[in-house]
């Protein structure tokens, strides 16, 4: 039995030690389990390809009359278009070979890049006029595909009527949630495509709609400028009256002006009661600043997530979970319909 036929055999046992040793470097569970099953997608390298790792090129372009290699990017694109692949709707589909310096998760990140600025510069001088992609089974999970539902759902005739019934700038809100969860997400035959950063922005999107029908129903009390002065009186003395620039900010964020966070927390609170603090702090107060849901959109907002950066997208498929989880649940508080129970927040409890 060949050394690959072995780790193969050996890969769920394996990977569960792996993902628990991820855990103790601190990893989240679903972190670990993606960056676990990437690094044995590696090590069972297909000893076809060789050194160089091998990618589906598609999108809507002709494809070129010979072969043509970037020295630059150490990219080579193959000329033969093919058919019957996973790609099932781009117009055109080409193997490239990209060279890389070890097979390990390091220089397939170091590919990806390369790769991306490739189709991003030819998306550049084309205008961004037509689409394309690329897909490899070592740097993309086959399985991360949904699932088919019946169009006919047992549950689907109560869930319209309560949305019908709701009132009509609660409806408007919940309206505009109802699209962002499913406008972004990629078709099941169209598992190849990665839309995770979309995703993540339009579950977010949704939250906020969500936020502001919950807020419509149960307005916020806004606090007196008295109440407000004797509120930042409190915490100054708790700080011992020695103010940082993050307390500073915290002052202002939750007490002076609140804005959208004031607004989330408050809505998360009307919907969960003794829960919320754990979603309030997901969102907004999580020490490790960077797994803060808030702060996430905010990153791929302004173009500060390594998308190349396969370990980065691990991390935010991991905290997705748990943004689909709150704007599932705070649905279940608006639209009559089976929500979710949300297992980690009772395993936390």
């Amino acid at each position: 039995m060949s050394e690959k036929s072995e780790e193969r055999m050996d890969f769920p046992g394996s990977l569960l030690k792996r993902v628990e040793e991820l855990r103790r470097d601190g990893y989240e569970w679903g972190q670990a389990y993606g960056k676990s099953c990437l690094e044995h997608r590696v090590k069972v390298w297909p000893s076809g390809w060789g050194d160089d790792l091998e990618i589906l090129v598609y999108g809507d372009f002709e494809s070129p009359d010979t072969d043509f290699h970037i020295e630059s990017l150490g990219i080579t694109v193959h000329a033969k278009a093919l058919e019957n692949t996973v790609i099932g709707s781009a117009k055109c589909v080409l193997k490239a070979t990209v060279e890389v310096e070890e097979k390990s998760v390091e220089a397939l990140v170091d590919a990806a890049r390369r790769i991306n600025l490739f189709l991003g510069t030819w998306a550049l001088v084309t205008w961004g006029n037509s689409a394309s992609g690329w897909w490899s089974r070592v740097t993309h999970d086959p399985t991360a595909v949904g699932v088919v539902e019946p169009l006919l759902h047992k549950d689907l005739g109560r869930a319209i009527n309560s949305v019908l019934q709701l009132p009509h700038p609660v409806r408007q809100r919940v309206d505009a949630a109802l699209y962002w969860i499913r406008e972004p997400r990629t078709l099941f035959k169209e598992f190849y495509r990665n839309d995770l950063l979309r995703t993540y922005a339009a579950y977010w999107n949704a939250f906020e709609c969500l936020v502001e029908a919950v807020n419509i129903v149960q307005p916020q009390e806004k606090l007196s400028k008295s109440e407000k002065q004797q509120m930042i009186d409190e915490f100054v003395s708790r700080k011992s009256g020695r103010l940082t620039p993050g307390d500073v900010q915290q002052c202002y964020q939750e007490i002076v002006n609140p804005g959208f966070v004031g607004k989330a927390s408050h809505a998360l609170r009307v919907c969960f009661d003794n829960e919320a603090m754990t979603y309030i702090d997901e969102c907004f107060k999580r020490p490790d600043e960077d797994n803060r849901l808030y702060n996430i959109r905010n990153a791929i907002n302004h173009g500060e997530v390594d998308a190349q950066d396969l370990e980065e997208l691990l991390r935010i498929e991991s905290r997705l979970h748990r943004l689909w989880m709150i704007v599932w649940r705070m649905f279940g508080r608006i639209v009559s319909f089976p929500a979710p129970a949300d297992s980690e927040l009772h395993q936390a409890a």
